[in-house]
């Protein structure tokens, strides 16, 4: 089996460490001779080893960027007391019908 050639140009940061010390990272990686892409996966302490993950074009991460700002954007609205009769406005009908993540 050909080993995979890979080269992280840029760590950007560790969004945890489980037990055995490995990091689910996001950098920015070019694998092989192909185009450096954002990459979010789990690796070894010393980087050696990989575990499965995913990459992500400018494109994409910029499409993640949007997403994930509207859901945590929700986070830190008003929460409505639900004895509380609201109209439905466009803006409401845009927002998850959870107020907070902890809420699920």
């Amino acid at each position: 089996m050909a080993k995979l050639s890979y080269d992280i140009l840029e760590k950007f940061g560790s969004l945890s460490t489980n037990k055995s010390g490995w990091e689910l990272q996001l950098n920015f990686v070019q694998w092989g001779d192909n185009q450096p892409k954002f990459d979010l996966r789990s690796w070894s302490p010393d980087n050696s080893k990989m575990g499965k993950g995913l990459t992500l074009s400018h494109e994409e991460i910029v499409a993640l960027n949007k997403v994930l700002t509207a859901i945590l954007s929700a986070e830190h609205a008003p929460i409505v007391d639900n004895d509380t009769v609201v109209e439905k406005t466009e803006e409401t009908d845009t927002h998850p019908k959870w107020g907070r993540l902890n809420d699920m």
